[in-house]
């Protein structure tokens, strides 16, 4: 395999390590917001690990909180954004370590199994047979859940797989034909019942009678009576009762696994229900305590808007409210009420979502640059005062406000120097300081463009 490297980072020393893969292979492409990233090999390197190609591709979109696209007809894999093959590089033996190899004996030959009742994975190793438990608290996880891979079998399981279905046929034959000479059975008696009620003449009867007595006096009837034909009869016999025999026992063991099959699966079933109905009343009760503890004024924010509210609506009632610390203040009060814990719920993974879902609102909201400005205070007081745990996402939601036209590039830069601009909404300088550090990816990819756009002019 030209260009190959050994599978794992801590075999990457060792000459004779028999696990290859080709070494990752990207191509930045675009530019601008059109900016992504092509993963050239990503379906080679999925086939050596024995892993689908969209698994892969979805690991380094989940880690880099990046949207991604797999073509599974050209193999063609795109991861938006900029990133470079190192970077990839480390997120794949990060993939490899976790979805690949064994936690055991760290072989990657190992097979993903599912367990759909715990809705867990696990990994089955064919070298030293342990099974490693895969962290649920792997984004990744989900996905595969909800995308099984396909089953791969091998040449011996796909001969019994035969061998078994012809089995069954069989049965299945065996079981039609043993009906139908029961009906015949069945029918012959009721004709022979029908035969012997008095219904015609006695003379006719006599006459008939005679007739069948005179053909088997035509008939000499012989018995084969040498002992090799007994014998042979002797072992005919044996061997039809014997079959029947088995038979009827493989009749009853099939009977008796399928009633036990369909008796797991109803308590499986039921168990599941009663656990879905457990997590969803878990859920409302949170949601409702989180929504008591709400700020009033966001609470008739919120309220106005999953009512259908009209956008012009919802700023009008925003502009008429009282609170301490001016337009900033009033526009953390719209952000609670559209991204907070109660409105996100625990099924949200990432924030930009909404914010496309509520572009409309926002961008009534950001009439002017004051307002526009005042949005961007309101989401660095939202990542880090009321969301602290979402102020990695802060790029990809003021990549959003700007690719939606809710605010513009020179109030986006105005507002990452300007170190203090939350200060009116008591954000601390610590938080303060980690929201830009988050923010300085998207901001460094704005001055680029600036300076870019300077020089071609």
């Amino acid at each position: 395999m030209a260009g190959s490297i050994n599978i794992g980072g801590e075999n990457a020393g060792d000459a004779f390590y028999r696990y290859k893969m080709p070494k990752l292979q990207a191509r930045i492409e675009g530019r601008g917001n059109g900016i992504k990233t092509n993963v050239v090999n990503n379906a080679e390197i999925a086939k050596a690990l024995e892993r689908p190609a969209d698994y892969t591709l979805k690991y380094y979109g989940f880690e880099l909180g990046a949207m991604t696209n797999y073509d599974k007809k050209s193999g063609n894999s795109i991861v938006n954004g900029a990133h470079d093959a190192g970077r990839l590089s480390e997120l794949l033996e990060g993939f490899i370590k976790k979805f690949v190899q064994c936690y055991s004996c760290g072989n990657p030959e190992t097979v993903i199994k599912i367990r759909k009742r715990t809705e867990t994975i696990e990994l089955k190793c064919k070298a030293c047979g342990a099974v490693s438990d895969v962290s649920p608290k792997e984004k990744l996880v989900g996905y595969i859940i909800k995308n099984p891979p396909e089953e791969k079998l091998s040449k011996a399981e796909k001969k019994v797989k035969k061998a078994e279905k012809e089995r069954l046929k069989g049965i299945e034959e065996l079981e039609k034909k043993e009906k139908k000479e029961k009906k015949k059975k069945e029918k012959d008696e009721k004709r022979k019942r029908d035969e012997d009620e008095p219904n015609g003449d006695k003379a006719s009867e006599e006459a008939a009678e005679e007739e069948e007595e005179e053909d088997d006096d035509d008939v000499e009837w012989m018995a084969d009576t040498s002992e090799e034909a007994m014998r042979a009869r002797a072992a005919e016999q044996l061997s039809a009762a014997t079959a029947a025999m088995v038979t009827q026992g493989n009749l009853e063991a099939e009977k008796e696994a399928a009633r036990k099959k369909a008796e797991k699966e109803a308590e499986e079933a039921r168990l599941k229900a009663e656990e879905e109905e457990r997590l969803a009343a878990e859920a409302a009760e949170k949601l409702r305590l989180e929504q008591e503890a709400t700020d009033p004024n966001v609470w008739a924010i919120r309220q106005m808007v999953q009512e259908g509210k009209s956008s012009k609506s919802v700023v009008a009632a925003l502009g008429e409210l009282t609170v301490k610390g001016g337009p900033a203040a009033r526009m953390r009060v719209l952000y609670e009420a559209l991204f907070a814990k109660a409105a996100v719920g625990a099924g949200t993974k990432v924030l930009t979502p909404l914010v496309a879902q509520h572009k409309k609102v926002l961008k009534a909201a950001a009439a002017d640059p004051a307002s526009q400005l005042s949005q961007l205070v309101a989401l660095e007081h939202l990542v880090a005062v009321a969301l602290p745990e979402r102020t990695k996402e802060t790029p990809l939601v003021l990549k959003e406000l700007y690719d939606d036209d809710i605010v513009a590039e020179e109030l986006i830069l105005a507002w990452y120097h300007k170190a203090g601009a939350a200060s009116v909404l008591d954000v601390p300088a610590d938080a303060a300081q980690r929201v830009r550090a988050a923010a300085k990816p998207f901001v460094d990819f704005l001055e680029q463009e600036t300076e870019s756009e300077s020089d071609d002019e």
